[in-house]
């Protein structure tokens, strides 16, 4: 955040037309013109791997899970019919009560972790619709670095993208990720946005904070990011695409000046819909 802060001061200096001389170790990497950054070396692969940790359970409860998705629990009621809304809920938590049921609280498992890079950020390929559960909702399939914080990119993507991105409501999820260093953790998604709207067809994307990784990364976070359409009956959401809305997402962040290096690198998790496992890891500079 504070890295935007300086950038922005940094910008009204530039329209004042005052010089700037950038030195660091980044500055050779990169082309410094009046009006700003330009972005270089797009598209390149970044290595990955799969390791397995051992994991100790920490079971939510159910009232816990519903305290964190109050805020779309209220948009359905106030939006549906008392009788349609409450159909929604009741059907959704029971769902996810029979998720916590499976779950041992304590116990140990095996899982496999994605490690990009060398001693680098790590994580789970996947989001949960509950906290502590490695049961699979949608697939990660982008990753910010460097001024990659949840709150960089909601930022960038409410103000300085071409499309219209806008806060969203969905249900809550979930996701583990951290750093090889320091071990990782369950995170609640940071962020909802959406381009289009909730009641027809949106691109939907959530945003997990993936704090800073003392390697390579710095600040990062993980996302998923799916094109859906609402249905009435049953009522709720379909995901129609994950790649449509990964490329949806990538190319409103290609070229842009505050944008670095776009790499790809494989998350090996190409077995829910049409995802294809590579996943664009985008370089936010400020």
């Amino acid at each position: 955040m504070m890295k935007k802060i300086l950038t922005i001061g940094i910008m009204a200096l530039l329209v004042l037309g005052v010089s700037i001389v950038v030195i660091g170790a980044n500055a050779k990497d990169t082309n410094i013109t009046a009006n700003g950054i330009v972005s270089q070396d797009k598209e390149k692969t970044m290595p990955s791997r799969v390791i397995e940790k051992i994991v100790r359970i920490e079971k939510q409860s159910l009232d816990e899970l519903k305290r964190d998705n109050m805020e779309h629990i209220k948009f359905l009621r106030k939006n549906l019919e008392p009788e349609v809304a409450q159909k929604i809920i009741d059907s959704y938590f029971a769902l996810r009560a029979e998720e916590l049921e499976k779950l041992h609280d304590g116990e140990e498992i095996k899982v496999k972790l994605i490690e990009i890079g060398s001693n680098s950020p790590l994580l789970w390929p996947y989001t949960s619709y509950t906290n502590g559960s490695f049961e699979k909702a949608d697939p990660v399939n982008l990753i910010f670095y460097n001024t990659g914080s949840a709150w960089d990119v909601q930022y960038d993507m409410k103000n300085w993208l071409d499309n219209e991105w806008g806060d969203a409501l969905g249900w809550t999820q979930y996701t583990y990720l951290g750093t090889t260093t320091s071990g990782a953790n369950w995170r609640m998604n940071d962020y909802q946005l959406e381009n289009g709207s909730y009641w027809t067809t949106r691109y939907h994307i959530r945003i997990f904070d993936g704090g800073t990784d003392p390697d390579w990364a710095d600040e990062w976070s993980d996302a998923n990011v799916h094109r859906e359409h609402w249905e009435w009956w049953p009522p709720g959401h379909v995901v129609d695409s994950y790649e449509q809305a990964e490329n949806f997402v990538k190319n409103d962040f290609q070229d842009e000046e505050f944008v670095g290096s776009i790499w790809y690198t494989n998350l090996y998790n190409s077995d829910l819909g049409d995802n294809d496992g590579n996943a664009p890891v985008i370089e936010l500079l400020y």
